[in-house]
């Protein structure tokens, strides 16, 4: 019984750092492209074809920012449902 308190502890511990993760790359993304959509924003003195570059990429950026906010939701549902439905995690 000794051997499986620390094994779920540890299992836990482990869940927990891979989580911490997933958050910590999600929001890193989400201001990084969030702080390249800023650069992006000036159009003063643009032609018509850099314009257009920067429309690509702003949509692209966004898509990205979108990514990133979805996966913060399914992290946010995951531990929700952990937490109703696993009888260690809630206790």
């Amino acid at each position: 019984m000794s051997t499986q308190a620390p094994a779920k502890s540890q299992q836990f511990q482990q869940r927990a750092q891979n989580i911490n993760q997933r958050i910590n790359e999600a929001t890193g993304t989400i201001i990084q492209e969030f702080t390249e959509l800023i650069a992006l924003a000036p159009v003063n003195g643009k032609d018509l074809t850099a314009t257009a570059v920067d429309v690509y990429q702003i949509e692209c950026r966004s898509t990205s920012i979108v990514r990133a906010v979805e996966d913060l939701l399914l992290i946010s549902r995951s531990l929700k449902e952990a937490w109703i439905l696993d009888p260690a995690v809630s206790s």
